[in-house]
């Protein structure tokens, strides 16, 4: 009988038993770990949970307040104000956007004054560097002088509602300032002032522009390549490679810019500023709606972001209300109705922007030279933190304006190119007054008040359409134009003053339509002024193509909310019908497998309609990718990403009367258009087959195609940010009124990311205001522990829209404000 040991009968604690007790051990120990890793993550949620403001019962003791206010958030969260008077409105205003918005309006803050890198560390230098030297902060300081004493009441008023929820308030920040470990300094009037600084900026960023056909020329690129890269529409080609070249040829400034130089600069420029220009309105006039008084229907285009830019409210107090989209951190109405009038807002893509190349004086290269002589540089010193580390900047500035190349060079750099590049804009000037022309927008009564409070909306340039309730309508392009020689397509003398501004255009000058005999205005980025004027207002409208599809349905629309409401929703493609009768032709019998047969096949019987639901989106989403990238590859090589829009009238051009771009001069063959649309074609078709298979009459655009909300900090994050970012199927593309616009060459989910569209859509009905609708994406919070999170979203994704009538659907949401 065999000896049986202690490991054997499970006794003992011999060296046999030891390493199944430490196994035993470990795993005890990593459950415990676990365990306690989930009681804090537990913990961690429910105290950050504690961030969602309270938004039922009383806060008392609320300074700046005179009497008391509520805030009623209905069943989506929208803000329904009331108040006994008009500063207290925006009072409350301010404390309700804090309690929805406050992370929002800590980065547009920060990042308009320069100091995101107090927040995010050295990440955001760049930034911070760009906007001291851009000095739009100060600019928004000496705004607030500039303000009526009525438009001041209302800053003052809506800061005080701010800090006074920010000196209330209990628990937990919301989850960013969290991650960050930031705490919101109290809310300054001037905070308020810099967004506007912020968005002018992005909505005419023609800087940008300048910078990459400086960089084409520099890479051996013509003027007349430029005119085909710019195109307005299909056309054959101009007589005279130069006939669209600006009268005096800048060459002289150009020839002084180095290529490198001009890459660091470009690389130097912040995404924050580049640009993002769209939109749709359109408006009828009583005698073609079911009422008798006009529609106006407007929808503004802008990069998708999360949180989205709108907050939707109705405010009322005596003799003020407010009703529409506002902008978190501005108590004035942005895009709505007051009651009275109505309107809605295009950027008029006008170049009012130029970079003006300054010759630094030989002699001292501290200095710079003018039609006068040497000048001194106006200079300033900016200090920036990032953590423990402090940076001195010193920010020059010309008789043109601010310095920008110093942002990516030293002044021993300039000095050694002999050259700075000076920014001129609308948006510099200190004496703009747009804050308070949007304060007397909202206070107009009719239609002549309203085009007088225009007069000083400065920057930047916009379309701004309206109606009133008397019948009256009409669109102005309000805004400073300079007066110059030239486009400003290219950057200029600096040195010369051929160059110089002149002056700004008089706003009796400026592109205006009232009450016109068609019953109709349109406009969706589309040319609003005359060929001969282009030396004012630039060369870079944009394609007619949603402009004519509004104006297509229009002709037999009935007028109705409802009908304007589904004609935003519209994602028919002129684009579509224009380019693919010139595709089909040049790859016919070159289709050599089943799933390219069935993919023209369906292109051939299409009707351009971009839905989600339907397959030939996807199929001429990618051929037109491919084609751009073979087009232009080999002439644009690392800049054709700076170019990235796939433009209608460049590709049609090319086609049509320009085949020598059809050559990929990267190879010894000689290709023609068809050799190159065949090629992408296949490209295409072989791409969409690996992600969505073989049977092509199941691809689906909205597989392809969706809106992607990106956030500063969640969409960053590794693993856990794919979770949170927030997406949504969509229709259209970049030239349907339903705009789709995407871009390409995202090896993720979505293949065609949906990045810039309506975030915000409204029909205003001036017949009963009240029957006014509304859609906004996203929601009402930014907190994602918020139940008003996504609030809006359904609706916007499904294409649904809501009214904001005088009493909201849910009142139990509501809190009372009092001194």
């Amino acid at each position: 009988m065999a000896k049986t040991t202690p490991a054997e009968t499970g006794g003992g604690t011999g060296p046999e038993r030891r390493p199944g007790s430490r196994r035993r051990r470990f795993v005890v120990a990593a459950v415990l770990v676990l365990l306690a890793l989930n009681v804090l993550a537990a913990g961690g949620v429910l105290w950050l949970r504690t961030s969602v403001p309270t938004v039922a019962g009383t806060v008392d003791g609320l300074a700046g307040l005179t009497k008391p206010a509520s805030v009623t958030r209905d069943s989506r969260g929208v803000l329904y104000i009331t108040a006994e008077s008009p500063e207290d409105a925006s009072f409350a205003l301010g404390f309700a956007h804090a309690q929805d918005r406050l992370w929002q309006m800590e980065m547009t803050r920060r990042i308009g004054s320069g100091r995101l890198a107090e927040v995010v560390g050295e990440a955001g230098l760049p930034v911070d560097r760009m906007l001291r030297t851009l000095g739009l902060y100060r600019l928004a300081e000496a705004n607030l002088d500039r303000l009526s004493p009525a438009a001041r009441a209302h800053v003052e008023a809506y800061a005080a509602g701010v800090n006074g929820y920010l000196d209330t308030r209990s628990g937990a920040l919301p989850p960013e300032f969290v991650l960050l470990g930031h705490s919101p300094e109290p809310w300054r009037p001037a905070d308020t002032l810099v967004w506007g600084r912020l968005m002018s900026l992005q909505l005419a960023g023609n800087w940008f522009g300048e910078i990459l056909r400086a960089r084409m020329l520099k890479a051996g690129l013509t003027r007349a390549d430029l005119d085909i890269l710019w195109a307005e529409r299909p056309q054959p080609p101009r007589a005279g490679a130069d006939a669209a070249s600006p009268a005096v040829d800048p060459d002289g400034a150009f020839a002084l810019l180095d290529a490198g130089r001009l890459d660091r600069i470009a690389a130097a420029l912040p995404e924050v500023l580049a640009p993002r220009l769209a939109s749709n309105v359109w408006i009828l006039d009583g005698s073609r709606t079911p009422t008798g008084k006009p529609v106006l229907a407007g929808d503004p285009h802008l990069g998708f972001t999360d949180p989205g830019l709108w907050s939707l409210a109705r405010i009322e107090a005596p003799g003020y209300r407010r009703v529409g989209a506002f902008v978190p951190g501005v108590p004035f109405l942005l895009l709505g109705h007051n009651g009275r009038i109505a309107w809605s807002m295009t950027t008029t893509t006008s170049d009012t922007q130029d970079l003006f190349v300054e010759k630094l004086d030989p002699d001292d290269p501290g200095r710079y030279l003018t039609p006068d002589g040497s000048a001194a540089f106006a200079t300033r010193t900016e200090t920036l933190r990032a953590g423990d580390r402090t940076l001195e900047l010193t920010v020059r500035a010309t008789r043109h304006g601010p310095v920008v190349s110093d942002v990516m060079e030293s002044a021993a750099d300039a000095a050694a190119a002999g050259t700075v590049l000076a920014l001129a804009s609308p948006v510099l000037m200190a004496d703009d007054d747009t804050a308070e022309a949007l304060f007397r927008m909202g206070e107009a009564t009719g239609a002549d008040d309203f085009v007088a409070a225009l007069r000083g909306f400065h920057a930047p340039q916009q379309n701004v359409a309206f109606a009133d309730v008397d019948g009256r309508l009409g669109i102005v392009s309000a805004g400073r134009v300079p007066v110059r020689v030239g486009d400003g397509f290219l950057p200029s003398q600096g040195w010369t003053g051929t160059q110089d501004w002149r002056g700004w255009l008089p706003f009796e000058a400026l592109p205006k339509l009232r009450d016109p005999a068609s019953g109709a205005i349109v406009n969706a980025n589309n040319r609003v002024w005359p060929s001969e004027q282009d030396r004012f207002f630039g060369r870079e409208p944009d394609a007619p193509y949603r402009a004519d599809r509004i104006a297509e349905r229009l002709a037999d629309a009935d007028g109705s909310v409802e009908a304007m409401a589904a004609l935003q929703r519209d994602t028919r493609s002129g684009y579509a019908r224009d380019l693919v009768p010139v595709l089909l032709p040049l790859v016919a019998g070159r289709a050599p497998d089943k799933a390219t047969r069935a993919a023209l096949t369906l292109l051939r019987l299409w009707d351009g309609d971009m839905a989600a639901g339907r397959p030939e989106p996807v199929i001429f989403a990618a051929w037109t990718a491919a084609l751009h990238e073979r087009l232009l590859a080999d002439d644009l090589g690392g800049l054709l990403r700076g170019y990235h829009r796939i433009r209608a009238a460049t590709l049609l051009r090319i086609l049509l009367h320009e085949p020598g771009w059809c050559d990929d001069r990267r190879t010894a063959t000689i290709e023609n258009c068809a050799d190159i649309v065949a090629g992408s074609l296949s490209e295409a078709m072989a791409a969409m087959t690996r992600r969505f298979g073989e049977d092509v009459a199941k691809w689906r655009w909205g597989d392809a195609h969706q809106a992607v909300f990106e956030h500063r900090i969640w969409s960053r994050l590794p693993v856990i940010g794919g979770f949170l970012q927030r997406r949504a199927v969509t229709g259209g593309g970049d030239y349907t009124v339903s705009r789709g616009s995407w871009t390409w060459g995202d090896s993720e989910r979505p293949v065609f990311p949906h990045n810039h569209g309506a975030s915000y859509r409204a029909v205003y009905d001036l017949a009963d205001l009240e029957r006014s609708r509304f859609a906004a994406a996203l929601g009402a919070s930014g907190n994602l522990f918020s139940p008003y999170f996504g609030s809006w979203q359904g609706d916007w994704t499904a294409g649904r829209s809501f009214t904001i009538p005088a009493d909201p659907d849910d009142d139990t949401a509501r809190l009372s404000l009092r001194p």
